[in-house]
């Protein structure tokens, strides 16, 4: 277990926005319209060292974004029951970024639901302000790429 462990956060820690590159065809074009641009991906699971540290940092930084033109998705994979992860991954549309990433954790992506692009994955290594910065960047991005 504890070599799994290291295993996990050995390649988290290698994580970069062109290694996680998705696919382009995330979601129908209807459906991408009613829904925000901008989705942040949750990866975590209680066993995760990682998640220790990251989520508080995200939940003190999420009640400024509350109304914010992003959709947050959660996937824990904490149980093993992963059928409800992936029904939730394909009706948020980003199915293939689930599919690349499924069982991975300790780390949030922020990416354009429309094109599939990874826009940036908030680790460990971020703070606070990182995060707060990293959406205030992004939220302005996809904001000004629907204009």
């Amino acid at each position: 277990m504890r070599l799994r462990l290291i295993i996990i956060a050995a390649f988290t820690a290698c994580l970069t926005p062109s290694a996680l590159q998705a696919q382009s065809d995330m979601a129908p074009a209807a459906a991408v319209e009613e829904r925000p641009r901008l989705v942040a991906a949750r990866f975590t699971a209680a066993w995760c060292p990682q998640c220790r540290i990251l989520e508080p940092r995200l939940d003190d930084v999420w009640p400024e974004y509350e109304g914010a033109d992003i959709e947050r998705v959660r996937f824990d994979f904490t149980l093993p029951h992963r059928a409800p992860m992936r029904a939730r991954a394909v009706e948020a549309g980003i199915e293939a970024l689930y599919n690349q990433l499924e069982g991975r954790t300790g780390f949030l992506v922020l990416m354009d639901r429309e094109t599939g692009e990874v826009l940036e994955t908030i680790t460990t290594e971020y703070d606070r302000e990182d995060i707060g910065a990293a959406l205030d960047r992004w939220l302005a991005a996809t904001a000004d790429m629907e204009s």
